[in-house]
């Protein structure tokens, strides 16, 4: 099980279980995920602009740390694959451990785990 992964620690507590099980059962491929990131994008724009959703600028931050997970794929070895796969699935998940386009801070999560996957794997 991946719940003991050394990352899950450091990711917020609401995101930790949805993770693990990214980790365990997410099977995009790179190219499938880096497909749909410009479609949620723009769900994250129209939420934006509806006044209710997080801001436009949050959510396309968080998008090119996605791609630069993805641009990272090759030189990964399965573990660090499962751990971007994971990573960027979380981001394409509109409830996730908070509902991402509902709120200003719908994506807070979204950031962090991110961020959280782009430092330990220093890319």
């Amino acid at each position: 099980m991946t719940d003991d992964h050394p990352i899950i620690a450091t990711l917020p507590e609401e995101a930790r279980t949805t993770f693990a099980r990214l980790m365990e059962r997410a099977v995009r491929s790179p190219d499938a995920m880096r497909e749909q990131i410009p479609h949620y994008v723009t769900a994250i724009e129209r939420a934006a602009v509806s006044g209710y959703g997080p801001p436009l600028s949050v959510g396309k931050a968080i998008a090119a740390d996605c791609e630069a997970l993805l641009d990272a794929w090759a030189q990964l070895d399965d573990n660090g694959r499962r751990l971007v796969r994971a990573a960027v699935e979380y981001f394409l998940l509109s409830r996730d451990g908070d509902d991402d386009l509902a709120t200003p801070e719908g994506l807070d999560d979204d950031a962090e785990v991110v961020k959280a996957v782009r430092a330990h794997l220093a890319v």
